[in-house]
């Protein structure tokens, strides 16, 4: 942390002469606070080079705030945010220009095979990474001699390749979630992960899970842990070695296990209850802000909508405008014979065949048009963020999932009554206007997500705040390491307890064969023998 000094000239000394006892006391206290603002300044690397728009909105909440409160912030990303003060950009662009090709609807449409599609992101995630450090921004950062900054903010998701700066300036790391707990993210800080009740992301199941769902959950769990340990870190070990010059750095699995802290982009009201250590924390929501005035002619469609209005958008990664043909049509039709207003999020000029009562955008002010009191429904895809909008502003989603975690986000939202889900694979006229028709005229699904937006609220301090706090706890007691968990210093079989149970399992057969030993030589001594007399009196006879 820096610190300023504050210089008295004699010239304000006979200054301060002239001053009541009132004005001095005044100048003493704005120097006191001033210092004391001043000696909790810190510098802050963020790294957040993964080029996905959705993960950032969260993140830069965050980072905005603390260069709000002061602290010289540094930020690495691939998307620029306004200036402000004691904020700085790194963009890194073009890391992975393929993902603008994806049509995400063909890509996943392999059913319960889609999990598979990690392989993809690591692919992505070491082609990003190595297009990323060869950017000359970065370049500079990496050799620059003087690096000074005395805490990372690191989004751990397929950008591994960037522990590299952790090595270099060996100061504390703040681990940042974009979803919920991911396995590999939540292991190098100690938690637990059991696949028994806690599900894989990708898979879409519940916290009760049938023997066939535990099954498949404990399969994919281990294969991607072990195919993440054995196959792709090593491959960013490389990358690191060789964009960083150090032949010396020690490996990724060796470094995380010393995140000072992991921050989560979830709550308990709309996740499943699980255990964690207290270096993680939940900070779901911190990117909600009060809503903002509506554009004027946005405004205007929704005070006017007698009917009210339904909202539509896939989020920032899944585009409406690759909707196979005849899903297409199946949302033209139904929307068609609505009442209400429709807002749809489409990503190009134009729609053809668009209904009367539907307005277009390829950016629409999400939050702020939830917020609306005439928004009926809001058609989402099933992101985290969305997810998390909905629940804050008290709306009904219709959640058509098409990837990741949108699946496991979607099943909660209608475990919950909130909500209702339907296969974009399989959608038809009749479901789709049956389910719109059910979640704006059945109130239960407003009662329910209302309900909800109250849990999710109810906090001892706004997510925001506590990002905050933890963060600046981390930096002033010097990465906390007493928050750190005795778990990460045991190898994988004394966790599991396997040397224990090696132990007492050889100590139990050694016991049993000693037993079984005595009682075979009693026997052969004692039962043996006698039965071997009549045989030896019957020879003597003859």
């Amino acid at each position: 942390m820096s610190n300023y000094n504050i210089i008295i000239s004699p010239q304000s000394l006979s200054d301060m002469r002239t001053m009541g006892v009132p004005q001095i006391i005044s100048v003493v206290l704005l120097l006191l606070v001033i210092t004391a603002d001043d000696s909790q300044s810190a510098k802050i690397l963020g790294l957040f080079p993964f080029p996905a728009r959705s993960h950032l909105i969260s993140i830069t909440a965050l980072m905005k705030e603390l260069a709000r409160r002061g602290h010289q912030v540094t930020v690495v990303s691939s998307f620029p945010s306004p200036p402000m003060a004691n904020y700085t950009d790194i963009i890194v662009k073009d890391t992975f220009p393929e993902k603008d090709s994806i049509n995400f609807f063909e890509f996943f449409d392999e059913g319960m095979f889609s999990w598979l599609k990690i392989v993809f992101f690591w692919h992505m995630g070491l082609s990003t990474c190595e297009r990323a450090l060869q950017v000359p921004d970065i370049q500079k950062l990496i050799h620059d001699q003087n690096l000074d900054f005395d805490v990372i903010i690191f989004e751990n998701f397929i950008s591994e390749c960037f522990y590299g700066f952790v090595h270099k300036l060996k100061i504390p790391v703040i681990n940042i979630s974009p979803n919920s707990a991911l396995l590999a993210m939540g292991n190098p800080v100690g938690n637990t992960y059991n696949p028994s009740y806690m599900p894989d992301s990708m898979l879409g199941y519940k916290d009760h899970m049938t023997f066939k769902e535990r099954i498949a959950n404990t399969l994919i769990t281990l294969l991607t842990s072990v195919g993440r340990r054995i196959m792709y870190l090593p491959r960013q070990d490389a990358l690191i070695r060789k964009y960083f010059e150090d032949s010396s750095f020690p490996g990724i699995a060796v470094l995380e296990p010393n995140a000072s802290l992991y921050l989560l982009n979830t709550h308990i009201s709309i996740g499943f209850p699980q255990p964690y250590t207290p270096n993680t924390i939940e900070v779901g929501g911190m990117h909600i802000k009060d809503p903002k005035p509506l554009p004027k002619d946005l405004q205007k469609i929704m005070d006017e909508a007698e009917h009210g209005v339904i909202y539509f958008s896939l989020g920032s990664n899944v585009r409406s405008s690759d909707m196979p043909k005849e899903m297409l049509q199946v949302f033209l039709d139904v929307f068609s014979k609505l009442k209400q207003r429709v807002l749809w999020k489409w990503e190009k000029d134009s729609l053809p065949g668009q209904p009367s009562n539907v307005q277009l955008g390829k950016w629409l002010p999400q939050s702020d048009i939830l917020a609306h009191p005439n928004l009926r429904l809001f058609i989402t895809h099933g992101g985290l963020l969305s997810t998390q909008e909905a629940i804050y502003r008290g709306v009904p989603l219709l959640a058509i999932p098409v990837m990741g975690e949108q699946k496991s986000n979607a099943e909660r939202a209608k475990e919950s009554g909130y909500a209702l889900m339907l296969d974009w694979r399989n959608i038809t006229s009749e479901s789709l206007n049956s389910a719109v028709d059910e979640l704006i005229n059945n109130p239960r699904y407003r009662e329910n997500v209302q309900h909800l937006s109250v849990l999710f609220r109810d906090r001892q301090q706004p997510p925001l705040e506590r990002a905050v706090y933890w963060v600046e706890y981390v930096l002033r007691h010097n990465g906390a390491p007493h928050l750190r968990s005795a778990a990460l210093d045991l190898y994988w079989y004394q966790f599991y307890l396997l040397d224990v149970l090696a132990v007492v399992l050889g100590v139990v057969l050694l016991g049993l064969t000693g037993s079984g030993l005595t009682c075979w030589t009693i026997y052969r001594v004692f039962f043996q023998k006698k039965k071997s007399n009549p045989v030896t009196k019957s020879k003597k006879m003859k």
